[in-house]
């Protein structure tokens, strides 16, 4: 169900493995990372003997990793597991084992995310008494306390099912879903404050013919604006792509593009990401004439303004040398008035690895060098890198690769 890796890249694999009359159970492996040789492996069960499963995986700065799902015990009640493991050996370090997740194991409720000091940030699909709930949790890397946790119920009440949840740049929670207002069901996206567990905004999209949106997957596009895309009815058309941008701040909805495949069926996004320069790519499915359900992706721009475009000599550029490095990169960019400036390093999903300038810097040429290590401390893997200088008014994109 899926994957991580440590600092060795070393890779971590996690799901469900079937075991005899005990149905299906949590599985969790540690694969080396040259040859894929099972280093280690563990299945873990509830009391039921029914089936069990692992959601997500992921790896913490201090390289252990810890695996989320469920457990069906006695009584058929299903319990959310959340458990940390020692790296070298698979041995618990800690869990979590907690009633309120949902028995079934074909459609996917459980989301985890690492918070700036390691923390682990759970969230999961739960059922309250009005129908479907987002369940979030933050345990604290050491012990696995729990921190916060926070239960979000809409304002109809109604049905509130997640469908993906990720950090953006800030620490932030985001979750995408499908909200139901009172038997219509629209995109849902949430913002949540990843110290508190304190909503910060909620959104909705709902398509023209108005009836089932549904967002799977959910991004953050330039300046925090927040992306989500999935199904959405269309007119005669079936289900149609809608990707939709909401406002960092408050979650006004900013533009929405829909896509209808060339069959006029039902066609549905599956998962997103945006680079720091704006662009976006979207992939699923849709269905071509006569070919029934093909692969789609979709690469979408989004145009940032600068009054650089007004002003030709306010010009700024990022140098980078040596370039493919290892194990260090010098950076160069030049500003052409003083101001507040930072220097981030970003993957290529756009997730922040380290920030190296976020400070009032003085007119003219300055100069910075990389490690190749991420702000957690850990070195970051093989690859390529964005390097995005952002002053006041200007921003300027380089790529780097990290030769390994």
């Amino acid at each position: 169900m899926a994957v991580a890796h440590d600092d060795q890249n070393n890779v971590f694999v996690t799901g469900r493995a079937m075991d005899g009359g005990n149905g299906t159970e949590m599985l969790v492996m540690k694969l080396a990372a040259s040859t894929g040789e099972i280093l280690w492996m563990e299945t873990i069960g509830g009391t039921a003997g029914q089936n069990d499963v692992a959601w997500d995986v992921v790896v913490g700065p201090d390289n252990h990793p810890v695996i989320t799902g469920f457990l069906v015990q006695t009584g058929e009640v299903a319990h959310f597991l959340t458990r940390k493991l020692a790296n070298g050996n698979g041995d618990t370090l800690w869990e979590r084992l907690e009633p309120g997740a949902l028995n079934n194991a074909e459609v996917r409720s459980g989301w985890l995310a690492l918070a700036e000091n390691g923390d682990v940030i759970m969230a999961q699909r739960t059922f309250g008494s009005n129908g479907y709930d987002v369940a979030l949790k933050r345990f604290a890397a050491p012990d696995g306390a729990t921190v916060w946790e926070n239960t979000y119920d809409g304002p109809t009440h109604g049905g509130d099912d997640i469908r993906s949840m990720r950090l953006d740049s800030e620490g932030n929670i985001l979750v995408a879903g499908v909200q139901d207002v009172n038997w219509n069901y629209n995109y849902m996206a949430l913002k949540f404050n990843s110290s508190s567990g304190d909503l910060i905004w909620s959104a909705s999209y709902d398509g023209p013919v108005g009836w089932y949106d549904v967002a799977n997957c959910i991004t953050e596009g330039p300046g925090g604006t927040v992306i989500v895309s999935g199904l959405s009815d269309g007119s005669g058309t079936g289900w149609d792509w809608a990707t939709v941008a909401f406002d960092a701040t408050n979650g006004t909805e900013l533009w929405a593009e829909r896509y209808n495949g060339p069959a006029g069926q039902s066609d549905e996004a599956r998962d997103i990401l945006c680079t720091p320069a704006g662009d976006i790519y979207v992939t699923g499915y849709g269905y071509g004439v006569g070919t029934g359900k093909d692969l789609v992706t979709i690469h979408y721009k989004v145009e940032m303004a600068s009054p650089a475009q007004d002003t030709p000599a306010a010009v700024m550029a990022t140098n980078a040398w040596p370039n493919p490095f290892n194990p260090r990169v010098t950076l160069s960019f030049e500003l052409p008035r003083a101001g507040h400036t930072s220097l981030v390093i970003y993957d290529v999903r756009g997730q922040r690895v380290a920030t190296l300038k976020d400070q009032v810097l003085a007119e003219g040429r300055h100069e910075v060098s990389w490690d190749g290590r991420a702000d957690s401390g850990r070195l970051a893997s093989g690859g390529t890198y964005l390097v995005q200088v952002k002053s006041e008014e200007l921003t300027s994109n380089r790529k780097i690769v990290l030769a390994k």
